[in-house]
């Protein structure tokens, strides 16, 4: 079948939005629908070459829809189900999953993370030439073929866009703020940057009933979504923003620092906003090339913990089912978070607003 997806051919891009080709489902695969796919900073660090990825691709790694047609061996799933896509799956057998660390789990993410399906072709191609698989399920497309493993089914009052950001940015936020801040209730929390998953830190931190959550960025346009999600002070990242994070935690500094940007300089700095014997958790991913400098003798003088947060921290798919109950419940408000829906034909325009900062999370529309 042809489909039309946005695609990746070299590093600097540009992206480009075109017809390919699709073939049908094989062993243990499904056919996907797409009702909505999140636009997300990892797509643009595939572009920039900060993520590494297998190219030409088909980009997008948020995404949610109806299955339409499964390959044979599929038991999970059946046509007209309605899924989120899951680019984390685990095996539930291996090291690693027997010790409930899923999102650590190798087995299936290192085959899908390549680009290609378990026969080590790909199923969408250009002219007869492969193009990849983005992180196995390639979700800026209105058509797709992903692993049965990557499918989780949906309560049928989730809206698509909401369990496209669910996800991934919502899960990773939240997971960051839970499962690796181990936040409890009236603990301090700062969350370094208010993008899509710092936000999504912030739900978390509301969810687990810190008593003081404040979010710093430098947009101070990011003010009114961070206290509508959740924050309790907003402040703006400035020269100063440290000293006041300090003085608004009677001098101490945070119980919980989550820095949700990825930049090396800023996980030096906001170290020193965690109180002695507190937490940071590293949920940003800089650059392969960057390096984070920590002065060792000051870390165990002060007890401070250092923490990373990859995914969900937890078992992803479970994260999925979890996140889209509280929101079903109110206690979770991820539509908020979403500023922006646009059409697939408009998805530069969608990605160069991202890079402004000055938004909340786009969310692609498929008819």
């Amino acid at each position: 079948m042809q489909i039309t997806a946005v695609t990746l051919d070299r590093i600097g891009g540009p992206v480009q939005v075109e017809t390919l080709e699709l073939a049908d489902p094989l062993d243990g695969e499904v056919l996907v629908k797409m009702g909505a796919s999140g636009i997300c900073h990892s797509d643009q660090h595939v572009v920039t070459g900060q993520h590494a990825a297998g190219l030409p691709c088909v980009l997008g790694h948020e995404g949610a829809g109806e299955v339409v047609a499964v390959g044979p061996q599929v038991t999970a799933v059946k046509p007209g189900d309605r899924v989120a896509l899951n680019w984390v799956p685990s095996c539930k057998a291996c090291f690693f999953c027997e010790r409930d660390q899923h999102h650590l789990c190798p087995v299936i993410t290192q085959r899908i993370f390549t680009g290609y399906m378990a026969d080590g072709t790909s199923r969408i191609s250009r002219s007869g030439q492969p193009i990849l698989h983005y992180s196995g399920i390639s979700t800026w497309a209105d058509h797709m073929v992903v692993p049965e493993e990557c499918c989780q089914i949906l309560d049928p009052e989730v809206p698509y866009e909401v369990a496209a950001v669910v996800g991934c940015a919502v899960a990773t936020g939240v997971g960051a703020a839970l499962h690796c801040g181990d936040i409890s209730p009236g603990d301090s929390v700062v969350v370094v940057g208010a993008g899509g998953v710092g936000l999504s830190a912030v739900m978390g931190a509301a969810l687990a009933e810190a008593g003081q959550i404040i979010a710093v960025d430098r947009e101070p346009s990011k003010k009114h979504l961070s206290i509508d999600l959740g924050a309790t002070h907003f402040v703006e990242a400035d020269t100063d923003a440290l000293g006041k994070v300090i003085e608004l935690t009677a001098g101490r500094g945070a119980d919980v620092v989550i820095e949700a940007i990825g930049s090396s300089a800023l996980q030096e700095q906001w170290l020193e906003a965690v109180r002695p014997g507190g937490t940071m958790v590293l949920v940003g991913v800089p650059s392969i090339s960057d390096s984070t400098k920590f002065v060792s003798a000051n870390l165990i003088r002060s007890g401070k913990t250092i923490k990373g947060s990859y995914y969900a921290a937890t078992d992803p798919g479970q994260a999925i089912e979890d996140l889209c109950s509280a929101f079903l419940e109110g206690r979770l408000p991820v539509d908020r978070l979403i500023s922006k829906q646009v059409r697939i034909e408009d998805v530069q325009d969608a990605i160069d607003a991202m890079l402004t900062g000055s938004e909340g999370r786009s969310v692609i529309i498929y008819d």
